[in-house]
């Protein structure tokens, strides 16, 4: 069975600052046999709960009650390190402290067979490249990444950043084959030869915001508050929160939207209106905010011995603004990507211009018009569905001024 997962991201620039309005936090541990909450994901219309030491639980009634997961007695183990759902809720990734498995419905719990030749199976993430070969990389919890192209011998790669260990905490990318960045508790390395190799890539943090808790699309969640950077060409972090201990991230990629949570902080950035927000905590207790999940109307969030919380989302209008436009003009890498049938392509206006967005075949020819208009400056989103066109690469390109960048897009049916 083939695994693939791939994360790409969207362009960030935080500038308003606004109020989040959350109700009271209500606990939602009925029959949940584990309190010690490490990770959430959704997979169709059922949310699962990793916990430390009794594997996974699951709720089909939106977290009003829990029951044992059918399938604990096959995971490779119990002590659930992570869970990385897929954006459409089709399926997710377990990560433990002795390998990986993926839960992708209708068909049963896949677990890695490749993975039990891995000496350090504590896996706490896991990335494929496709091109031009295979092949899997594994971040584990205290011995680095791990690379194999043939499933049978792993080699580990070099150059991540040392410590008292070398605990992968998260992995962003903007195109594998290009540009990675990893996360680790004593700072950052980014790789540009498939996972071999790393390079410091801690321009921008200092001091806590080394200790890298989690990763997320562009961000970096810190000891001392959230970095992002876009990956066309890694220059350095910028700031997005100055402070706040952060652990978990939840989004709506296709809104813009992103919720993160930590160690007494909540915090949203709303990339479509560009603005950032405090999320009231009231209710929740049990340690730090482990881990977050968006379903419907609710957000959910997981703590370290409180077990699990949800609260309606409510969203007001700005309070206080503090505009900042974008310094240069920036287009995206689409997401999801590959895609089907929707897919999302963000960009950045400096200055009023006008826009051309267009989307080409493999042949070059034009196949639709997302934009053709004057526009002010600004982070605009568009998104293009192809539903009534075939499997293949495609080609999207932005116009703007003198400004002119293409990039590729994989439509995958």
């Amino acid at each position: 069975m083939k695994v693939s997962y791939r994360f790409v991201v969207l362009f960030f620039l935080v500038l308003t600052s606004s109020n989040l309005l959350l109700a009271q936090w209500t606990q939602i541990n009925t029959n949940l046999g584990s309190t010690n909450i490490t990770g959430l994901a959704r997979v169709g219309s059922t949310i699962y709960a990793g916990t430390t030491t009794s594997g996974l639980f699951k709720s089909t009634d939106n977290g009003d009650s829990w029951s044992t997961y059918s399938g604990n007695d096959t995971l490779p183990s119990l002590n659930i390190n992570g869970l990385e759902g897929d954006i459409n809720g089709l399926g997710m990734f377990i990560y433990t402290q002795n390998g990986l498995a993926l839960l992708q419905p209708p068909l049963a719990l896949y677990v890695a067979p490749f993975t039990a030749l891995l000496q350090n199976k504590n896996i706490t993430l896991y990335r494929q490249y496709q091109s031009p070969s295979r092949r899997r990389i594994v971040g584990t919890k205290s011995a680095g990444v791990f690379f194999t192209d043939d499933d049978n011998t792993w080699t580990e790669s070099t150059g991540i950043p040392a410590g008292a260990t070398k605990n992968i905490t998260g992995f962003i990318c903007q195109d594998i084959n290009v540009l990675a960045i990893g996360g680790t508790e004593n700072g950052a390395g980014m790789t540009t030869d498939r996972g071999a190799s790393w390079s410091e890539a801690n321009t921008g943090l200092s001091g806590d915001a080394m200790k890298i808790h989690s990763m997320f699309s562009i961000f970096a969640l810190t000891g001392n508050g959230i970095y992002f950077t876009p990956l066309t060409a890694f220059t350095g972090w910028t700031t997005a929160v100055p402070t706040g201990d952060f652990r978990a991230c939840a989004s709506d990629l296709i809104s813009g939207k992103y919720y993160f949570f930590g160690n007494s902080v909540g915090t949203s950035i709303d990339l479509n209106t560009s603005t950032v927000a405090t999320i009231p905590l009231g209710g929740i207790s049990g340690g730090v905010i482990t881990s977050a999940l968006l379903y419907g109307s609710n957000i959910f969030v997981g703590t370290e011995t409180g077990g699990v919380f949800r609260a309606p989302l409510s969203i007001t209008t700005s309070v206080q603004e503090n505009n900042q436009l974008p310094n240069k003009f920036n287009l995206s890498q689409n997401y999801p990507n590959p895609f089907n049938p929707t897919t999302t392509i963000s960009f950045n206006l400096p200055s009023k211009s006008y826009v051309s967005l267009k989307i080409f075949d493999a042949l070059g020819r034009e196949i639709s018009v997302l934009v053709s208009e004057e526009m002010t400056a600004g982070t605009y989103s568009k998104q293009w569905n192809a539903t009534s066109l075939p499997s293949g690469m495609y080609f999207y390109r932005l116009q703007a001024g003198n400004y002119s960048e293409t990039r590729k897009l994989v439509l995958l049916k």
